[in-house]
């Protein structure tokens, strides 16, 4: 089979795929709003954008005073979907919307809306497919096609279409995925619009972002570093700034005080529960992931001699998007979703031409240490098969109150992204070992 034959099917499979789980992900709504975010929190604030109060969004809340967190731009085009559904009278729309998403009839409006985000899937894989392209032109059709597939097809991504419903993940994905790929092509200006508008998807996009910072930082590309760092921070500012300006209240409770008072769920933090150093701990878990990621872009470049131009700029932002999961105070499956994709570009990219080890090789001390370097991108399959069954377990079931079971979760999560954490650390320092050798391109950004 041909590789643009091969392409399209998997394409084709995709398709059949993603409209399966976009329809499928309705069934579960069987006494709405139950727990889901999307009947929760975001339409509720699209339909407030609907009614004429678009700065109002942060004015949502649920499950007692929980707020929407959510940033804005996901929330804009789901109104725009809604707004189109009402218009065209797609069946129970105007009834779903009007009871604040408390009927059944909220299923045909929940597929209407994943049908709208179900194109960026696509998106998505076609901007890491570039992306590994881009660093190595001498991938095989296979290994292309292989990336390819684990995004459109890769189970992790469409749990938001199902059992999650987090939809604005795949888009914010694209925004990353975009904005790091026109950095690496020597255009930081479009780079800073990319990311600022991910950060404005969904937050957890800023840890990544920040290791990408680190790594300017770190080896001195002082224009690259001001012009994404001001330029994503002045983006994303002059998108919050309405809605801070028009309801500052609700907009910095929700985006900025609540997070920090927020209760401690399945994560190494339950630990500390119940003890004096709980109220400590609750506060600890951002900064811990600022942290580790800071730490992964300057230490990737001085220890590991990553640069901002190659397939390693990719695995140092793969640590820092595993400290969400990893150090987060309150843990979801979806939240695996973000480093499986940078580490998959990484991966592909990093290992893209290598020979697999020969039998003889393995058995010499190098090639025993060796065997996983092979040219399958065996760390980000082990990734997605392991993530795939903690998501069966890490959900609202897991969080049990502070019993044995909720701590075993949060060492359970902790222990396995720190292991990938570090195999990707690893991966990081033997490829680019071989990129300083010459062995292997290295891009470097323009200045």
């Amino acid at each position: 089979m041909s590789y643009r034959r091969a392409v399209w099917v998997v394409v084709a499979l995709a398709l059949l795929v993603g409209v399966t789980a976009t329809i499928q992900g309705t069934s579960g709504i069987i006494a709405p709003p139950g727990d889901s975010d999307l009947l929760s929190f975001f339409f509720p604030a699209a339909a407030r954008v609907i009614d004429g109060q678009p700065f109002a969004i942060y004015a949502v809340r649920a499950f007692g005073d929980y707020p929407n967190i959510n940033p804005p731009i996901a929330i804009e085009w789901m109104a725009a979907l809604m707004g189109v559904a009402k218009g065209v009278g797609l069946p129970g729309a105007a009834a779903c919307i009007s009871s604040g998403f408390s009927v059944l009839d909220c299923r045909a409006l929940v597929a209407f809306v994943g049908f709208g985000f179900l194109p960026f899937v696509f998106a998505l894989g076609a901007l890491v497919l570039a992306a590994v392209r881009r660093l190595a032109p001498n991938v095989s059709p296979a290994g292309a096609v292989l990336a390819l597939a684990l995004v459109i097809l890769g189970p992790l991504l469409y749990l938001d279409f199902t059992e999650w419903r987090h939809l604005e993940q795949p888009l914010m994905l694209c925004f990353l995925v975009g904005g790091v790929y026109v950095l690496q092509r020597g255009r930081p200006a479009w780079a800073a619009v990319l990311l600022g508008l991910a950060i404005l998807t969904r937050t957890t996009a800023a840890i990544p972002v920040i290791a990408l910072l680190a790594v300017l930082l770190a080896e001195r590309n002082w224009r690259s570093m001001w012009i994404v760092g001001l330029g994503t921070a002045l983006v994303a500012a002059i998108g919050l700034a309405p809605f801070i300006l028009a309801d500052p209240s609700n907009a910095l409770y929700s985006l900025f005080t609540w997070r920090s008072g927020a209760a401690i769920g399945n994560s190494i933090w339950s630990l500390v529960l119940g003890t004096p150093l709980s109220s400590i701990a609750a506060r600890l878990d951002q900064p811990a992931a600022i942290a580790l990621a800071l730490a992964a872009g300057w230490f990737g470049v001085r220890r590991l001699g990553v640069t901002s131009g190659g397939a390693g700029l990719w695995g140092v932002m793969a640590v820092g998007a595993l400290a969400v999961p990893m150090l987060s105070k309150l843990n979801w499956p979806y939240y695996s979703v973000e480093p499986f994709m940078l580490l998959l570009v990484f991966e592909i990219a990093a290992l893209a031409g290598r020979p697999s080890p020969s039998p003889a090789s393995a058995q010499t001390p190098t090639g025993a240490a060796d065997w996983w370097r092979g040219p399958i991108p065996l760390v980000s399959i082990l990734f997605l098969a392991t993530a795939l069954t903690l998501g069966q377990f890490m959900g609202n079931h897991s969080v049990t109150n502070g019993g044995i079971v909720l701590r075993l979760m949060g060492v359970t999560q902790v222990a396995v992204m720190a292991a990938f954490a570090w195999g990707v650390w690893r991966l990081l320092g033997a490829t680019s070992r071989e990129d300083a050798v010459g062995k292997r391109p290295v891009l470097e950004i323009a200045s």
